[in-house]
């Protein structure tokens, strides 16, 4: 990482994971191409989950061990200032690089391996970890949704090899 003075540790990244909207995965494909798609994720100790179709791309893709790198950001924002904190930077080019033509943000990179889940138990219960996380407030219909789409549903789990995480916060 070049600027050292962003760098986190690992537990700000897995905050960073846990806090993400939505991941972005990024692997090579059998040609040499790279495949990238945004995916819901939810993560359990070193391991972050995801849902799919049981065909597709990333059902192609995802053979047990293949590399995937897993890009997410917590926070990201384009600071605002009051009109006389902009007066008092305005002729100094470097505060304004620096505080005004900038984005604050939170991003952590994670290499990770991918294996398909098939164990329906552990399906359930990365699907339970999913939807606890986007869909909470409905959690007393899990079991019955669980049940009737387990079949037309791959979960991968993506095991973390390595962590990378940094912020600009003003």
């Amino acid at each position: 990482m070049r600027r050292k003075d962003r760098n986190l540790d690992e537990l700000a990244a897995l905050e960073i994971i846990d806090k993400c909207e939505y991941a972005v995965i990024s692997c090579v494909d059998d040609d040499g191409r790279v495949f990238s798609i945004p995916i819901s994720i939810a993560r359990e100790g070193m391991s972050v989950y995801i849902h799919g179709a049981v065909a597709g791309s990333k059902a192609r893709l995802f053979k047990d061990g293949k590399d995937v790198k897993m890009v997410c950001v917590s926070y990201n924002k384009v600071p605002k200032h009051t009109d006389a904190e902009f007066e008092a930077m305005k002729d100094d080019g470097a505060r304004l690089g620096s505080r005004v033509f900038t984005t604050e943000y939170k991003s952590a990179i994670a290499k990770t391996k991918v294996y398909q889940v098939t164990d329906d138990a552990n399906k359930i219960e990365a699907l339970r970890l999913l939807c606890k996380k986007y869909t909470p407030e409905y959690m007393s219909a899990f079991e019955t949704a669980a049940m009737h789409g387990l079949k037309a549903t791959s979960i991968y789990e993506f095991k973390i090899q390595s962590l990378s995480a940094k912020a600009k916060i003003l």
